[in-house]
């Protein structure tokens, strides 16, 4: 697959947030067979990756965090927009990784990475989160490092009042940091 290929199939699952299924040759001659899926609905977001743990020198089942920070955030957006204020339930947040990666390029191992998050219904607009990111790695043990950097980061250019994180980790090696938010845009106000 080249990147200019699997640059626009990326671009197509963050318009969508939909279930795509991709088969092209790699520039190795690799067969390559990769499950995107995205959807929330009923306060719920699913989304699962199924594929190769790397593609073209890039960690691909990360990208599944990717698509899904990007569409919880529109979702998280658009619902306050419209006086539904709604945070993400980490305590409910169920992420798993199956598999056996090698976390080294090139790797013909494939993974399997989903995520559930329920989202919560809050009464005030300043209870609720409008912002979502990720950190993670796989197989790394060094995480934390540079994490309250990332987040006086966040805190300096777009987020306002409280953050809230949870750091997940599956058996397979795979750990990674959810913070949600109050945007600046949105909720200014939330000090």
């Amino acid at each position: 697959m080249t990147y200019f290929n699997f640059t626009i199939a990326l671009l197509l699952l963050l318009t969508n947030c939909a279930s795509s299924s991709l088969k092209k040759d790699e520039h190795r001659t690799l067969k390559v067979d990769t499950k995107v899926y995205c959807k929330i609905e009923n306060n719920q977001l699913n989304a699962r990756y199924e594929g190769p743990e790397f593609l073209n020198d890039r960690d691909t089942a990360h990208l599944l965090s990717n698509l899904v920070a990007s569409e919880l955030g529109k979702h998280l957006k658009l619902a306050f927009k419209k006086g539904n204020f709604l945070k993400i339930d980490f305590e409910n947040t169920k992420i798993e990784t199956k598999g056996n990666p090698k976390f080294q390029y090139p790797s013909e191992e494939k993974v399997i990475y989903t995520i559930q998050m329920p989202l919560l219904k809050v009464k005030n607009s300043c209870d609720a989160f409008t912002g979502v990111e990720h950190r993670g790695t796989w197989g790394r043990n060094d995480i934390e490092t540079g994490f309250p950097e990332w987040i006086q980061n966040l805190k300096n250019k777009i987020a306002v009042g409280e953050i809230e994180s949870k750091l997940f980790k599956t058996k397979e090696g795979f750990k990674e940091y959810w913070v949600q938010f109050k945007h600046r845009s949105f909720q200014s106000d939330c000090n």
